[in-house]
């Protein structure tokens, strides 16, 4: 199969994806909203119904990360950058496309993205710990 026509196949992976997940959403902000509606019963009510808000929270978010991630892949199909690199404009493998169909890095790109993330995350973890190293030492004078 050409690869233009595994991108057109994608892209409508893409488009079914959108659908389940707007529907998702909206089922899940219901419960969220329904659960802000409710009154519970006792404390025990009341701790089970925020666990299932929590959860639903988080996937909603989730679901809605990947919404948004999908929506900017439509975008590129429409602009015919779909299946390139948005970094170094190589074509992204169609294997890498099966598996994540809304990535907009190679592999390599992808990587040294996090490999960034992951460095200025430390830093700043490590930048964190010290200041409070320094507040406790100094708080100790």
């Amino acid at each position: 199969m050409k690869r233009e026509d595994q991108m057109k196949s994608l892209a409508k992976k893409l488009v079914q994806r959108r659908s389940e997940l707007l529907e998702l959403l909206d089922g899940e902000l219901s419960q969220l909203h329904n659960s802000d509606d409710a009154v519970a019963g006792d404390l025990a009510d009341a701790a089970v119904e925020l666990d299932y808000a929590t959860v639903n929270s988080t996937l909603a978010e989730a679901e809605s990360e990947e919404l948004a991630a999908i929506q900017a892949a439509l975008l590129r199909v429409k602009e015919g950058t779909y299946g390139r690199c948005v970094e170094c404009s190589k074509n992204i493998p169609v294997d890498r496309l099966r598996n994540v169909p809304f990535a907009d890095k190679c592999v390599p790109c992808q990587e040294a993205k996090e490999s960034l993330e992951n460095s200025i995350r430390l830093s700043n973890n490590s930048t964190g710990q010290n200041q409070r190293a320094s507040r406790s030492t100094s708080s100790r004078r």
